[in-house]
């Protein structure tokens, strides 16, 4: 653009160049070479550098001042209309736009570059934030797969399983903000039964599973971390007889002040599982609190958690308190307090029924234990209450109590004791008990590598009550020992131990009765740590316990348990942690029951009973990273195992299985090959489920892309 009238100059005295704003730095020169070429030979006040010496900063922006008026005039002389008029082009290339023009009013002396007219520092303006897409590592994966399953309580089937898989994760504006990730599979299933008939054939069955994970500032005080999962057990490699579909969701949210020594956490959980069984829903919430100082911490948790199904509801509360407080080194005080409620009902075809169940107690315990005084004691004071409701029938209890105990350590051999304790229940019933007695261990002997011990301790005791006569009783026991241990290896230990017991128990009073004890029991143990690679513990043992008098019984038991984890080689380990316990227990009371049966006449019943129990928990794995040498085939094995049945989500539990679909025990084997991004993976699975055989053959080719 060309401005028709010139507008008004501002001219350097002495010169007739007009002013020109300055690219560099803002500042006015005249726009002829005469002023460039003097502000390139010195400075503002005359100084001159010397010959070869670096230029001064003051000297480096002179130069560039001076460079761009000079560019600027000759724009100016060139664009100049005929005539003499002194017309400029606004706008141009050479020109700053008027919003970054650096103008000072005259009168005001200009400050020294990176200075404020009061002389601070001026900051450096921040960078023009730029928005943009982070980077997302990704990746997937499209497989094709054979099933046959097969259980002994249903017939056989054949699935064909086709899925395609994406996984990416990223951050949002910086890693330290937000991190997210995301797995996402869509699978269609094609089932055919063993029956052959063309209605259970061809079926196709699709879903569409995965999880995502949010996670807000992860590595500050206050974490947030957001997560949900959908899976199926039709293509998750579990035994699909329910065709369960699962929904997890969990919100966590911590936090920690930047100053005080206590932490919060709140946390909220939801498990869904779909099936032929119909719907089961777990909710829970739960919260915790803790904080410590030099001589208290308390801490306190609850939650709050339902289960609602097709054949039960059922609600729990729980809150636990917990102070504890350092009166000085010897003494110490620990009180804890709890209130907790369960209801449920259950409903069926011919059954409706439920039961409401609640509780509170508190706790307090005062333990007094100076270093240098041969006495120490314990006192502790108790409130408990009970109300449960069964049937429209109310059972309520309550009772307060304490009690206490002196100990005197005579010499390291002998301790005398003393106790004291009272109770009292809703109907105003008071009891008191008091007991006296000692306790004596023989100094250890040793018969070569042999380590041999002895003990023995009696008491007398009395107990009175409101409502009954006083009873008093006297109970003796003695006993011994028997170690040894082998140094076998270096860093390897066997150890093994035979004991020996016999206790007799006299009671005087309403009930008068009399018994002999007697125990045995043996264990041998191996705890190895040859070398980084090996680390193990081993263990059995088997005790015998026999009870002759009023109240005959027999008790035995067998434990076994091994842990350990082996480091064979460079592609394979071992990791084993299991548990085996045999039980045998047996009873018998001299006194028969009579009973009435259903025409009124009366049965006497021996109260003789035998029982048998066994248990194995844990798991043991194996894996190998080129099975038989060959690069690329890996092979892994899984065993499970937990006999007890678990019913924990009856109560609230997200993470457990209902209880018809809980395995007594699971064996998982896996042989997988790879090629480039092409895995083949064959799986073997057998599994009992509520005391029935399962297993399925699984064989699928999986082809990889991706960063993943």
């Amino acid at each position: 653009m060309v401005a028709l009238k010139p507008p008004p100059q501002d001219r350097r005295p002495g010169t007739d160049a007009p002013f020109m704003p300055s690219r560099a730095q803002g500042r006015d020169e005249p726009a002829t070479k005469g002023g460039a070429d003097r502000n390139a030979a010195g400075n503002s006040d005359g100084a001159q550098s010397p010959r070869g010496a670096a230029p001064t900063n003051n000297q480096v922006a002179s130069t560039s001042s001076a460079g761009a008026a000079e560019k600027t005039a000759q724009v100016a002389a060139t664009t100049a209309p005929a005539g003499g008029l002194n017309a400029e082009v606004v706008g141009g290339d050479e020109f700053l736009p008027a919003d970054e023009l650096d103008l000072v009013p005259s009168g005001v002396t200009r400050p020294a570059p990176g200075q404020s007219a009061q002389g601070n520092t001026i900051a450096p303006s921040s960078p023009k934030r730029k928005w943009g897409v982070p980077p997302i590592r990704w990746g997937g994966s499209l497989s094709a797969g054979f099933r046959r399953s097969q259980s002994e309580n249903s017939d056989s089937a054949t699935n064909q399983i086709y899925e395609a898989r994406l996984r990416a994760n990223s951050y949002i504006m910086q890693p330290y903000i937000a991190l997210v990730s995301a797995d996402t599979s869509l699978t269609m299933v094609r089932d055919q039964s063993g029956s052959g008939s063309a209605a259970a054939s061809n079926l196709t069955g699709t879903s569409i599973t995965g999880n995502g994970i949010l996670s807000v500032f992860p590595q500050s005080r206050f974490p947030f971390q957001a997560s949900l999962g959908i899976s199926d057990s039709r293509s998750d490699g579990s035994f699909t007889d329910n065709n369960t579909r699962s929904t997890r969701l969990a919100l966590r949210q911590d936090y920690r002040p930047a100053r005080g020594n206590w932490n919060a956490s709140g946390r909220y959980d939801r498990s869904q599982l779909e099936g032929s069984f119909g719907k089961d829903v777990v909710d829970r919430i739960t919260g915790s609190y803790s904080t410590n100082s030099d001589d208290h911490n308390l801490s306190a948790e609850g939650s709050f958690a339902s289960n609602r199904s097709d054949d039960l509801t059922s609600d729990d509360f729980y809150a636990l308190v917990n102070h504890g407080y350092r009166l000085d080194e010897a003494t110490s005080v620990s009180t804890s307090a709890s209130v907790a409620r369960q209801k449920y009902s259950l409903s069926g075809d011919s059954l409706d029924s439920g039961g409401d169940a609640q509780s509170a107690q508190i706790f307090s315990y005062l333990s007094w234990v100076p270093s240098d005084s041969r006495w120490q004691g314990t006192a502790n004071l108790r409130y408990f209450q009970n109300q449960s409701t069964f049937g429209g029938t109310t059972f309520e209890n309550r009772n307060i109590g304490g009690s206490a105990s002196l100990t005197y350590r005579a010499n390291q051999n002998l301790n005398l004791f003393g106790t004291f304790g009272a109770n009292s229940d809703l109907d105003g019933n008071l009891g008191t008990n008091q007991s006296l007695g000692l306790n004596y261990s023989g100094d250890p002997l040793n018969f070569g590598n042999y380590y041999y011990n002895w003990y023995g301790a009696t008491s007398v005791s009395n107990s009175t009550s409101s409502q009954v006569d006083a009873q008093r009783s006297m109970a003796a026991t003695l006993g011994h020992s028997l170690q040894r241990s082998w140094q076998t290896a270096e860093q390897t230990t066997v150890s093994g131990s035979l004991n020996q017991t016999v206790s007799n128990n006299r009671s005087m009073g309403l009930s008068s009765s009399s018994s002999t004890s007697l125990s045995h029991s043996a264990s041998v143990s191996m705890q190895a740590t040859p070398s980084d690679n090996l680390s193990g513990y081993i263990s059995g043992s088997v005790s015998d316990n026999r009870t002759m008098g009023d109240n005959p019984s027999a008790f035995q038991m067998l434990n076994v348990q091994v842990n350990g984890r082996w480091h064979i080689n460079a592609y394979s380990e071992l990791n084993a942690n299991l548990t085996w316990q045999l039980s045998r227990q047996q009873s018998e009371s001299q006194t028969d029951t009579v009973i009435i049966d259903e025409f009124g006449r009366p049965i006497i019943v021996d109260n003789e009973s035998l029982s048998r129990t066994s248990s194995l928990s844990g798991n043991l794995g194996y894996s190998h990273g080129r099975l038989l040498g060959v690069r690329g085939l890996r092979y892994t094995l899984d065993f499970r195992a937990n006999t007890n049945r678990d019913q924990s989500r009856i109560r609230g539990n997200p993470d457990a299985l209902r209880s018809p679909d809980q395995a007594a025990w699971d064996l998982d084997q896996r042989l997988r090959y790879r090629i480039g991004r092409i895995d083949t993976e064959l799986q073997i699975r057998i599994a009992e489920i509520s005391d029935q055989r399962n297993s399925f053959i699984y064989f699928r080719v999986i082809r990889n892309f991706g960063a993943f």
